[in-house]
């Protein structure tokens, strides 16, 4: 083979990896911390630690009153609960970048419900999913909840 030829079949292979749909994992563990407005740590059944990041939303500051104000109300919904994770990404690090579910609802849209998170896109949530968070976060301005009272 001319190295054009593997050229164009290397590409061609690449190509179809990249259409492949990507497929989701999901994790269950109970809620063995809340470190901001928008990541938990959970201990799962093997016995290990993992960091979760919320897809999909973004939260003031830690520093800030609206920031702890989203630690506060995560700490309330998931402290000690059992949660699934579904997931596609992980960071550099190894966190996991997912949606957060307790009982089968969306914790990461009960923050934007609240006026507590926004929506924010990002690589993997789908378009349904971010605009199910907009309209969300639009609701949530105006009734003027959490970081939307002013």
């Amino acid at each position: 083979m001319t190295k054009k030829r593997i050229k164009a079949l290397v590409l061609s292979v690449l190509l179809l990896v990249l259409s492949l749909p990507i497929q989701s994992a999901t994790i269950d563990g109970r809620v063995f911390a809340v470190l901001t407005g928008n990541q938990i740590t959970v201990s799962t059944d093997d016995g290990k630690f993992r960091n979760i990041i919320l897809k999909g939303i973004a939260v003031p500051d830690t520093g800030s009153s609206a920031g702890r104000d989203a630690k506060r109300q995560l700490h309330s919904l998931l402290a000690g609960q059992v949660v699934t994770i579904e997931y596609r990404t992980l960071n550099p690090l190894g966190v996991i970048i997912g949606t957060v579910y307790r009982a089968g609802a969306n914790m990461n849209l009960r923050l934007i419900q609240s006026g507590l998170a926004r929506a924010k896109s990002e690589k993997g949530l789908d378009r349904e999913m971010l605009d199910h968070y907009r309209t969300a976060e639009q609701q949530a301005r105006q009734r003027r909840l959490g970081v939307w009272q002013h």
